[in-house]
Protein backbone atom coordinates (compact mmCIF):
# COMPACT_ATOMS: atom_id res chain seq x y z
CA UNK A 1 0.00 0.00 0.00
CA UNK A 2 1.32 3.29 -0.39
CA UNK A 3 2.15 5.79 2.18
CA UNK A 4 0.26 8.47 0.94
CA UNK A 5 -3.46 7.97 -1.29
CA UNK A 6 -6.76 10.10 -1.29
CA UNK A 7 -9.97 8.86 0.24
CA UNK A 8 -13.29 9.70 -1.06
CA UNK A 9 -15.89 7.37 1.06
CA UNK A 10 -19.57 7.87 1.60
CA UNK A 11 -20.98 7.94 5.14
CA UNK A 12 -24.50 5.71 6.13
CA UNK A 13 -26.34 6.02 9.85
CA UNK A 14 -27.82 2.30 10.22
CA UNK A 15 -29.82 0.38 13.08
CA UNK A 16 -27.86 -2.86 14.10
CA UNK A 17 -31.11 -4.50 13.74
CA UNK A 18 -31.12 -4.03 9.94
CA UNK A 19 -27.43 -5.39 9.20
CA UNK A 20 -28.14 -8.37 8.46
CA UNK A 21 -30.69 -7.67 6.13
CA UNK A 22 -28.46 -5.17 4.37
CA UNK A 23 -25.90 -8.09 3.47
CA UNK A 24 -28.37 -10.19 1.96
CA UNK A 25 -29.76 -6.78 -0.18
CA UNK A 26 -30.34 -8.10 -3.75
CA UNK A 27 -28.02 -5.29 -5.52
CA UNK A 28 -25.59 -6.65 -3.57
CA UNK A 29 -25.68 -10.01 -4.70
CA UNK A 30 -25.78 -8.74 -8.06
CA UNK A 31 -22.08 -6.36 -7.45
CA UNK A 32 -20.13 -8.93 -5.23
CA UNK A 33 -19.38 -11.05 -8.04
CA UNK A 34 -18.83 -14.23 -6.30
CA UNK A 35 -16.77 -12.14 -2.83
CA UNK A 36 -17.53 -12.86 0.29
CA UNK A 37 -17.79 -10.25 3.05
CA UNK A 38 -14.82 -10.06 5.38
CA UNK A 39 -14.83 -9.55 9.09
CA UNK A 40 -12.21 -7.72 10.65
CA UNK A 41 -11.77 -6.33 14.66
CA UNK A 42 -10.63 -3.24 14.16
CA UNK A 43 -9.09 -1.06 16.68
CA UNK A 44 -8.17 2.23 16.40
CA UNK A 45 -6.18 4.56 19.22
CA UNK A 46 -6.86 8.25 17.97
CA UNK A 47 -4.11 10.84 19.37
CA UNK A 48 -4.14 14.26 19.64
CA UNK A 49 -2.93 17.23 22.04
CA UNK A 50 -5.32 17.24 25.50
CA UNK A 51 -6.83 20.63 23.76
CA UNK A 52 -7.14 18.73 20.93
CA UNK A 53 -5.10 21.53 18.91
CA UNK A 54 -4.55 18.90 15.58
CA UNK A 55 -7.96 18.12 15.24
CA UNK A 56 -8.76 22.06 15.00
CA UNK A 57 -6.20 22.00 11.93
CA UNK A 58 -8.09 19.31 10.18
CA UNK A 59 -5.58 16.35 11.11
CA UNK A 60 -6.40 13.05 12.34
CA UNK A 61 -3.74 11.03 13.76
CA UNK A 62 -4.44 7.33 14.52
CA UNK A 63 -2.88 3.74 15.20
CA UNK A 64 -4.72 0.86 14.34
CA UNK A 65 -4.68 -2.60 15.07
CA UNK A 66 -6.37 -4.85 12.19
CA UNK A 67 -7.18 -8.03 13.39
CA UNK A 68 -3.92 -10.47 13.17
CA UNK A 69 -2.58 -8.19 10.77
CA UNK A 70 -0.10 -6.04 12.74
CA UNK A 71 -0.72 -2.09 13.21
CA UNK A 72 -0.44 0.63 10.72
CA UNK A 73 -0.28 4.28 11.65
CA UNK A 74 -2.41 7.31 9.96
CA UNK A 75 -2.39 10.05 9.36
CA UNK A 76 -5.90 12.18 7.64
CA UNK A 77 -5.50 15.96 6.55
CA UNK A 78 -9.05 17.81 4.83
CA UNK A 79 -8.35 18.19 1.33
CA UNK A 80 -11.91 20.17 0.79
CA UNK A 81 -15.54 19.42 0.82
CA UNK A 82 -17.61 17.83 -1.64
CA UNK A 83 -19.87 17.93 1.63
CA UNK A 84 -21.47 14.65 1.82
CA UNK A 85 -18.27 13.19 0.61
CA UNK A 86 -15.14 14.37 2.56
CA UNK A 87 -12.07 14.22 0.33
CA UNK A 88 -8.83 13.70 2.38
CA UNK A 89 -5.62 13.08 1.96
CA UNK A 90 -4.13 10.08 3.32
CA UNK A 91 -0.84 8.75 4.63
CA UNK A 92 -0.09 4.93 6.10
CA UNK A 93 2.40 3.47 7.48
CA UNK A 94 3.19 -0.13 9.43
CA UNK A 95 3.86 -0.17 12.68
CA UNK A 96 5.88 -3.30 14.27
CA UNK A 97 3.58 -2.67 17.99
CA UNK A 98 1.00 -0.16 18.76
CA UNK A 99 3.46 2.38 19.98
CA UNK A 100 2.76 5.84 18.05
CA UNK A 101 6.37 7.07 16.03
CA UNK A 102 5.60 9.82 13.92
CA UNK A 103 9.07 9.52 12.40
CA UNK A 104 7.94 6.63 10.39
CA UNK A 105 6.67 9.10 7.45
CA UNK A 106 8.67 9.36 5.15
CA UNK A 107 6.74 11.70 2.67
CA UNK A 108 7.24 15.11 2.25
CA UNK A 109 4.00 16.45 2.79
CA UNK A 110 3.03 14.96 5.81
CA UNK A 111 6.17 15.20 7.74
CA UNK A 112 5.89 18.62 7.06
CA UNK A 113 2.28 18.84 8.42
CA UNK A 114 3.31 17.35 11.24
CA UNK A 115 6.65 19.13 11.74
CA UNK A 116 4.18 22.29 12.15
CA UNK A 117 1.66 21.11 13.89
CA UNK A 118 2.45 18.49 16.05
CA UNK A 119 6.53 18.82 16.48
CA UNK A 120 7.71 19.29 20.70
CA UNK A 121 3.83 19.31 21.46
CA UNK A 122 2.25 16.57 23.88
CA UNK A 123 0.67 14.40 22.27
CA UNK A 124 -1.73 11.77 24.53
CA UNK A 125 -4.58 9.08 23.40
CA UNK A 126 -7.54 10.81 23.34
CA UNK A 127 -10.07 7.96 22.41
CA UNK A 128 -10.72 5.01 20.31
CA UNK A 129 -13.10 2.99 18.89
CA UNK A 130 -13.08 -0.81 18.80
CA UNK A 131 -15.55 -2.32 15.91
CA UNK A 132 -16.14 -5.26 14.07
CA UNK A 133 -15.42 -4.43 10.19
CA UNK A 134 -17.64 -6.30 7.26
CA UNK A 135 -15.93 -5.35 4.25
CA UNK A 136 -16.10 -6.20 0.64
CA UNK A 137 -14.90 -4.88 -2.63
CA UNK A 138 -17.35 -4.40 -5.16
CA UNK A 139 -17.81 -3.41 -8.64
CA UNK A 140 -20.85 -0.95 -9.63
CA UNK A 141 -21.57 1.01 -12.89
CA UNK A 142 -17.72 1.19 -14.11
CA UNK A 143 -16.74 2.15 -10.62
CA UNK A 144 -14.86 0.13 -7.96
CA UNK A 145 -15.44 0.60 -4.10
CA UNK A 146 -15.21 -0.84 -0.71
CA UNK A 147 -18.46 -1.33 1.28
CA UNK A 148 -17.70 -1.87 4.92
CA UNK A 149 -19.99 -2.34 7.92
CA UNK A 150 -18.62 -1.29 11.12
CA UNK A 151 -20.23 -2.43 14.47
CA UNK A 152 -18.87 -1.31 17.86
CA UNK A 153 -18.24 1.29 20.10
CA UNK A 154 -16.17 5.10 20.62
CA UNK A 155 -14.43 5.33 23.83
CA UNK A 156 -12.69 7.25 26.06
CA UNK A 157 -11.37 6.46 29.32
CA UNK A 158 -14.41 7.64 31.04
CA UNK A 159 -17.14 6.40 28.68
CA UNK A 160 -18.62 4.68 25.50
CA UNK A 161 -21.22 5.34 22.76
CA UNK A 162 -22.31 2.79 20.22
CA UNK A 163 -21.52 3.29 16.47
CA UNK A 164 -23.12 1.51 13.78
CA UNK A 165 -22.22 2.61 10.27
CA UNK A 166 -22.02 1.84 6.57
CA UNK A 167 -18.85 2.68 4.53
CA UNK A 168 -18.85 3.12 0.69
CA UNK A 169 -15.04 4.07 -0.01
CA UNK A 170 -14.42 5.11 -3.78
CA UNK A 171 -11.24 3.16 -5.61
CA UNK A 172 -11.80 3.85 -9.13
CA UNK A 173 -14.44 5.56 -10.50
CA UNK A 174 -16.69 8.18 -10.38
CA UNK A 175 -18.71 9.52 -7.14
CA UNK A 176 -22.38 9.32 -8.34
CA UNK A 177 -21.93 5.57 -8.22
CA UNK A 178 -21.38 5.82 -4.21
CA UNK A 179 -25.05 7.60 -4.26
CA UNK A 180 -26.25 5.90 -6.51
CA UNK A 181 -25.53 2.11 -5.36
CA UNK A 182 -26.30 4.01 -1.87
CA UNK A 183 -29.65 4.76 -2.93
CA UNK A 184 -30.72 1.30 -4.69
CA UNK A 185 -29.42 -0.27 -0.96
CA UNK A 186 -32.12 2.44 0.96
CA UNK A 187 -34.76 0.19 -0.74
CA UNK A 188 -33.95 -2.74 1.23
CA UNK A 189 -32.95 -1.23 5.01
CA UNK A 190 -33.31 2.49 6.33
CA UNK A 191 -30.03 4.04 5.52
CA UNK A 192 -29.19 7.50 6.88
CA UNK A 193 -26.73 10.15 5.31
CA UNK A 194 -23.86 10.87 7.92
CA UNK A 195 -21.57 13.75 7.45
CA UNK A 196 -19.93 13.09 10.76
CA UNK A 197 -16.61 10.86 11.02
CA UNK A 198 -15.66 8.40 13.71
CA UNK A 199 -12.67 11.13 14.83
CA UNK A 200 -15.44 13.89 15.32
CA UNK A 201 -17.85 11.40 17.44
CA UNK A 202 -14.72 10.67 19.46
CA UNK A 203 -13.97 14.32 19.90
CA UNK A 204 -17.01 15.06 21.00
CA UNK A 205 -17.17 12.40 23.64
CA UNK A 206 -13.81 13.46 25.11
CA UNK A 207 -14.91 16.86 25.73
CA UNK A 208 -18.37 16.01 26.79
CA UNK A 209 -19.99 18.12 24.32
CA UNK A 210 -24.03 18.59 24.89
CA UNK A 211 -25.57 18.71 21.04
CA UNK A 212 -26.85 22.24 20.12
CA UNK A 213 -29.04 23.64 17.69
CA UNK A 214 -27.17 24.37 14.58
CA UNK A 215 -27.05 27.99 12.64
CA UNK A 216 -26.37 28.84 8.94
CA UNK A 217 -23.02 29.84 8.67
CA UNK A 218 -21.87 31.97 5.52
CA UNK A 219 -22.17 30.07 2.15
CA UNK A 220 -18.38 31.11 0.99
CA UNK A 221 -19.54 32.45 -1.89
CA UNK A 222 -17.46 35.05 -4.00
CA UNK A 223 -17.54 36.99 -7.30
CA UNK A 224 -15.24 34.54 -9.54
CA UNK A 225 -17.30 31.18 -9.04
CA UNK A 226 -19.42 29.76 -11.70
CA UNK A 227 -23.57 29.41 -10.40
CA UNK A 228 -23.26 25.92 -10.45
CA UNK A 229 -20.46 26.43 -7.58
CA UNK A 230 -22.39 28.68 -5.99
CA UNK A 231 -26.23 26.89 -6.26
CA UNK A 232 -24.05 23.54 -5.00
CA UNK A 233 -22.55 25.97 -1.99
CA UNK A 234 -26.26 26.85 -0.73
CA UNK A 235 -27.38 23.30 -0.82
CA UNK A 236 -24.42 22.16 1.17
CA UNK A 237 -25.51 24.66 3.33
CA UNK A 238 -29.04 23.56 3.60
CA UNK A 239 -27.88 19.99 4.07
CA UNK A 240 -25.81 21.10 7.06
CA UNK A 241 -28.75 22.66 8.63
CA UNK A 242 -30.73 19.35 8.77
CA UNK A 243 -28.19 17.23 9.53
CA UNK A 244 -27.21 19.41 12.29
CA UNK A 245 -30.03 20.22 14.24
CA UNK A 246 -32.10 16.38 13.47
CA UNK A 247 -30.16 15.19 16.93
CA UNK A 248 -32.51 18.66 18.40
CA UNK A 249 -35.82 17.09 16.93
CA UNK A 250 -35.13 13.38 17.14
CA UNK A 251 -34.05 13.40 21.11
CA UNK A 252 -35.81 16.16 21.66
CA UNK A 253 -33.01 18.90 23.15
CA UNK A 254 -33.73 22.45 22.25
CA UNK A 255 -36.89 23.99 20.54
CA UNK A 256 -34.43 26.12 18.09
CA UNK A 257 -33.75 22.52 16.65
CA UNK A 258 -36.37 22.37 14.93
CA UNK A 259 -36.36 25.76 13.96
CA UNK A 260 -33.82 25.65 12.17
CA UNK A 261 -33.92 22.42 10.65
CA UNK A 262 -37.02 23.89 8.95
CA UNK A 263 -34.77 27.03 7.68
CA UNK A 264 -32.88 25.02 5.91
CA UNK A 265 -35.62 22.83 4.18
CA UNK A 266 -37.24 26.33 3.27
CA UNK A 267 -33.85 27.90 2.71
CA UNK A 268 -33.45 24.61 0.23
CA UNK A 269 -36.95 25.21 -0.96
CA UNK A 270 -36.21 28.77 -2.10
CA UNK A 271 -32.86 27.60 -4.04
CA UNK A 272 -34.70 25.52 -6.00
CA UNK A 273 -37.50 27.85 -6.69
CA UNK A 274 -35.02 30.40 -7.66
CA UNK A 275 -32.67 28.12 -10.11
CA UNK A 276 -36.12 26.23 -11.06
CA UNK A 277 -35.95 27.63 -14.89
CA UNK A 278 -31.74 26.00 -15.30
CA UNK A 279 -32.18 22.82 -14.07
CA UNK A 280 -33.83 20.13 -15.59
CA UNK A 281 -37.26 18.37 -14.71
CA UNK A 282 -36.99 15.33 -13.13
CA UNK A 283 -34.70 15.28 -9.89
CA UNK A 284 -35.31 18.57 -9.30
CA UNK A 285 -38.99 18.78 -9.20
CA UNK A 286 -38.60 15.00 -6.74
CA UNK A 287 -36.20 17.12 -4.38
CA UNK A 288 -38.93 19.86 -4.00
CA UNK A 289 -41.45 17.64 -3.63
CA UNK A 290 -39.59 15.85 -0.74
CA UNK A 291 -38.68 19.42 1.06
CA UNK A 292 -41.78 20.40 1.08
CA UNK A 293 -43.46 17.09 2.47
CA UNK A 294 -40.29 16.72 5.80
CA UNK A 295 -40.84 20.33 6.27
CA UNK A 296 -44.37 19.82 6.61
CA UNK A 297 -43.92 17.36 9.29
CA UNK A 298 -42.15 19.74 11.04
CA UNK A 299 -45.00 22.82 11.39
CA UNK A 300 -47.03 21.54 13.96
CA UNK A 301 -44.33 21.07 16.14
CA UNK A 302 -42.84 24.18 15.59
CA UNK A 303 -46.35 26.34 15.66
CA UNK A 304 -46.70 24.21 19.35
CA UNK A 305 -43.04 25.19 20.38
CA UNK A 306 -44.28 29.35 19.42
CA UNK A 307 -47.49 28.80 21.00
CA UNK A 308 -46.11 27.46 24.55
CA UNK A 309 -42.90 29.00 24.86
CA UNK A 310 -43.31 32.65 23.38
CA UNK A 311 -47.35 33.66 22.89
CA UNK A 312 -48.81 31.89 26.08
CA UNK A 313 -45.86 33.85 28.39
CA UNK A 314 -47.25 37.05 26.89
CA UNK A 315 -50.60 35.94 27.73
CA UNK A 316 -49.70 34.68 31.15
CA UNK A 317 -48.20 37.95 32.08
CA UNK A 318 -51.21 39.71 30.74
CA UNK A 319 -53.34 37.53 33.13
CA UNK A 320 -51.15 36.17 35.63
CA UNK A 321 -53.86 34.94 37.52
CA UNK A 322 -56.93 33.59 35.23
CA UNK A 323 -57.68 29.83 35.64
CA UNK A 324 -58.26 28.61 32.31
CA UNK A 325 -54.26 29.41 31.31
CA UNK A 326 -53.16 26.46 32.71
CA UNK A 327 -55.84 24.23 31.15
CA UNK A 328 -54.82 25.36 27.99
CA UNK A 329 -51.32 24.84 28.40
CA UNK A 330 -52.25 21.88 29.50
CA UNK A 331 -53.94 21.03 26.17
CA UNK A 332 -51.12 22.55 24.32
CA UNK A 333 -48.87 20.66 25.57
CA UNK A 334 -50.56 17.12 24.72
CA UNK A 335 -50.63 18.35 21.08
CA UNK A 336 -47.14 19.60 20.84
CA UNK A 337 -46.27 15.57 22.16
CA UNK A 338 -48.48 14.74 19.34
CA UNK A 339 -46.55 16.92 16.81
CA UNK A 340 -43.10 15.32 17.76
CA UNK A 341 -44.56 12.32 17.57
CA UNK A 342 -45.14 13.21 13.59
CA UNK A 343 -41.63 14.79 13.32
CA UNK A 344 -39.98 11.92 14.49
CA UNK A 345 -41.61 9.65 12.56
CA UNK A 346 -40.62 11.66 9.13
CA UNK A 347 -36.86 11.41 10.51
CA UNK A 348 -37.29 7.47 10.10
CA UNK A 349 -39.43 7.57 6.94
CA UNK A 350 -37.96 7.08 3.45
CA UNK A 351 -38.90 9.51 2.19
CA UNK A 352 -36.56 11.79 4.74
CA UNK A 353 -33.76 8.97 3.55
CA UNK A 354 -33.68 9.44 0.24
CA UNK A 355 -33.56 13.62 0.34
CA UNK A 356 -30.67 13.62 2.31
CA UNK A 357 -29.54 11.35 -0.20
CA UNK A 358 -30.32 13.68 -3.34
CA UNK A 359 -29.05 16.37 -1.22
CA UNK A 360 -25.63 14.77 -0.66
CA UNK A 361 -25.01 14.20 -4.35
CA UNK A 362 -26.46 17.22 -5.62
CA UNK A 363 -23.95 19.30 -3.61
CA UNK A 364 -21.57 17.23 -4.07
CA UNK A 365 -20.83 16.63 -7.66
CA UNK A 366 -22.53 17.67 -10.96
CA UNK A 367 -25.85 15.62 -10.50
CA UNK A 368 -28.23 18.41 -11.51
CA UNK A 369 -27.07 18.63 -14.57
CA UNK A 370 -28.28 15.24 -15.94
CA UNK A 371 -31.10 15.77 -18.70
CA UNK A 372 -29.90 19.49 -18.34
CA UNK A 373 -30.16 21.22 -22.17
CA UNK A 374 -27.75 23.59 -23.64
CA UNK A 375 -28.97 26.62 -22.39
CA UNK A 376 -29.13 25.41 -19.01
CA UNK A 377 -25.46 24.38 -18.86
CA UNK A 378 -24.45 27.76 -20.50
CA UNK A 379 -26.35 29.48 -17.65
CA UNK A 380 -24.65 27.34 -14.80
CA UNK A 381 -21.11 27.76 -15.82
CA UNK A 382 -21.80 31.36 -16.55
CA UNK A 383 -20.30 33.41 -13.25
CA UNK A 384 -22.81 33.63 -10.39
CA UNK A 385 -23.36 37.58 -10.59
CA UNK A 386 -24.31 36.64 -13.99
CA UNK A 387 -27.27 34.38 -12.70
CA UNK A 388 -27.85 36.43 -9.77
CA UNK A 389 -29.16 39.84 -10.92
CA UNK A 390 -31.93 38.31 -13.23
CA UNK A 391 -32.75 35.64 -10.51
CA UNK A 392 -32.99 38.58 -7.65
CA UNK A 393 -34.64 41.39 -9.90
CA UNK A 394 -37.37 38.56 -10.61
CA UNK A 395 -37.89 37.72 -7.01
CA UNK A 396 -38.10 41.78 -6.66
CA UNK A 397 -40.19 42.78 -8.70
CA UNK A 398 -42.70 39.95 -7.71
CA UNK A 399 -42.19 41.08 -4.29
CA UNK A 400 -43.07 45.00 -4.70
CA UNK A 401 -46.10 44.10 -7.09
CA UNK A 402 -47.86 42.52 -4.27
CA UNK A 403 -47.14 44.70 -1.73
CA UNK A 404 -47.45 48.25 -3.58
CA UNK A 405 -50.61 48.76 -1.39
CA UNK A 406 -49.60 46.59 1.51
CA UNK A 407 -52.10 48.94 4.02
CA UNK A 408 -55.19 46.90 2.17
CA UNK A 409 -53.83 43.15 1.87
CA UNK A 410 -56.23 40.74 3.47
CA UNK A 411 -55.02 37.90 5.42
CA UNK A 412 -54.32 35.49 2.75
CA UNK A 413 -52.64 38.23 0.95
CA UNK A 414 -50.13 38.62 3.75
CA UNK A 415 -49.58 35.23 3.78
CA UNK A 416 -48.71 35.51 -0.47
CA UNK A 417 -46.54 38.18 0.74
CA UNK A 418 -44.50 36.86 3.74
CA UNK A 419 -43.59 34.03 1.54
CA UNK A 420 -42.20 36.53 -1.46
CA UNK A 421 -40.46 38.09 1.29
CA UNK A 422 -38.68 35.01 2.90
CA UNK A 423 -37.58 34.07 -0.69
CA UNK A 424 -36.36 37.70 -1.63
CA UNK A 425 -34.43 37.04 2.21
CA UNK A 426 -33.01 33.95 1.89
CA UNK A 427 -31.98 35.15 -2.37
CA UNK A 428 -30.17 38.01 -0.52
CA UNK A 429 -28.59 35.82 1.96
CA UNK A 430 -27.49 33.36 -0.54
CA UNK A 431 -26.01 36.43 -2.90
CA UNK A 432 -25.13 38.96 -0.96
CA UNK A 433 -21.71 37.65 -0.17
CA UNK A 434 -20.69 37.89 -3.79
CA UNK A 435 -21.88 42.01 -3.76
CA UNK A 436 -20.72 45.06 -1.94
CA UNK A 437 -21.02 44.08 1.47
CA UNK A 438 -22.63 47.61 2.98
CA UNK A 439 -25.64 48.03 0.46
CA UNK A 440 -26.60 43.91 0.67
CA UNK A 441 -26.42 44.56 4.62
CA UNK A 442 -28.92 47.29 4.66
CA UNK A 443 -30.96 45.60 2.29
CA UNK A 444 -31.22 41.95 3.80
CA UNK A 445 -31.83 44.65 7.36
CA UNK A 446 -34.94 45.84 5.85
CA UNK A 447 -36.10 42.71 4.50
CA UNK A 448 -35.61 41.08 8.15
CA UNK A 449 -37.88 43.78 9.90
CA UNK A 450 -40.43 43.24 6.89
CA UNK A 451 -40.17 39.10 7.58
CA UNK A 452 -40.65 39.59 11.33
CA UNK A 453 -43.73 41.40 11.20
CA UNK A 454 -45.34 39.13 8.68
CA UNK A 455 -43.90 36.20 10.44
CA UNK A 456 -45.46 37.64 14.10
CA UNK A 457 -49.05 38.07 11.88
CA UNK A 458 -48.36 34.44 10.61
CA UNK A 459 -48.02 32.78 13.65
CA UNK A 460 -50.89 34.65 15.18
CA UNK A 461 -52.98 33.19 12.12
CA UNK A 462 -51.50 29.71 13.18
CA UNK A 463 -52.27 29.92 16.57
CA UNK A 464 -55.90 30.88 16.46
CA UNK A 465 -56.00 27.89 14.20
CA UNK A 466 -54.33 25.72 16.43
CA UNK A 467 -56.55 26.86 19.91
CA UNK A 468 -59.77 25.57 17.55
CA UNK A 469 -58.65 22.27 17.78
CA UNK A 470 -57.77 22.37 21.46
CA UNK A 471 -61.81 23.23 22.43
CA UNK A 472 -63.36 20.10 23.09
CA UNK A 473 -60.21 19.19 25.60
CA UNK A 474 -60.96 22.17 27.49
CA UNK A 475 -63.11 23.54 30.35
CA UNK A 476 -65.26 26.38 30.49
CA UNK A 477 -62.42 28.14 32.02
CA UNK A 478 -60.28 27.80 29.02
CA UNK A 479 -62.42 28.33 26.67
CA UNK A 480 -63.16 32.02 28.35
CA UNK A 481 -58.76 31.35 27.96
CA UNK A 482 -59.24 31.37 24.11
CA UNK A 483 -61.05 34.23 24.21
CA UNK A 484 -58.38 36.51 26.18
CA UNK A 485 -56.12 35.78 23.68
CA UNK A 486 -57.79 35.84 20.63
CA UNK A 487 -58.87 39.54 21.95
CA UNK A 488 -54.98 40.08 23.17
CA UNK A 489 -53.89 38.81 19.26
CA UNK A 490 -56.14 41.15 17.80
CA UNK A 491 -54.86 44.63 19.64
CA UNK A 492 -51.30 43.59 18.70
CA UNK A 493 -51.83 42.75 15.49
CA UNK A 494 -53.26 46.24 14.43
CA UNK A 495 -50.58 47.58 16.16
CA UNK A 496 -48.09 45.37 14.02
CA UNK A 497 -49.97 46.28 10.66
CA UNK A 498 -49.28 50.08 11.41
CA UNK A 499 -45.69 48.84 12.12
CA UNK A 500 -45.81 46.96 8.28
CA UNK A 501 -46.84 50.27 6.31
CA UNK A 502 -43.65 51.84 8.08
CA UNK A 503 -41.42 48.80 7.31
CA UNK A 504 -42.33 48.44 4.21
CA UNK A 505 -41.71 51.93 2.98
CA UNK A 506 -38.05 51.89 4.58
CA UNK A 507 -37.68 49.05 2.91
CA UNK A 508 -38.97 50.29 -0.96
CA UNK A 509 -36.05 53.45 -0.67
CA UNK A 510 -33.35 50.00 0.20
CA UNK A 511 -30.83 50.50 -3.11
CA UNK A 512 -30.50 47.43 -5.34
CA UNK A 513 -27.39 45.97 -4.23
CA UNK A 514 -27.46 43.76 -7.23
CA UNK A 515 -27.96 46.60 -10.03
Amino acid sequence: MAEKQIEIELKLRIDPKHVSRLKQAPVLREVKEGRRLLTTHLVSIYHDTPKLSLARKGLALRVRKKGTKGWEQTVKASNGMREALPERHEWNVELPDGVLDLDKFTDEDVVALLDKHAKKKKIDRIFETDLKRSAVDLTYRDAIMELAIDQGVVRTAEKESPLSEVELELKEGHPAALFDLALELQRTVPLFLSLRSKASRGRALYLNEVPGFYKAAPGGLDAGMSAETAFRAVLAQGLRMILGNEVCVREDLHIEGCHQMRVGMRRLRVAFNLFKKNLPQGEAVLIRRLLKQCTKALDGLRDWDVFLNETLPMVEERFPDHPGIADLRKAAAKQREAALATAREMLESFEYQQLLLLLGAWSSYSRWASGADASQMKAMSASVTKLAEPLLSRAYKRLTKRGSDVGSLTVPQLHALRLDVKQMRYGSDFFGEVYDGKPAKKFRKELATLQEILGWLNDVAVAEARLMALKPQLSKDGMVAIGLISGWFGARADHRLQGLDQAWKKFEKQKLFWK
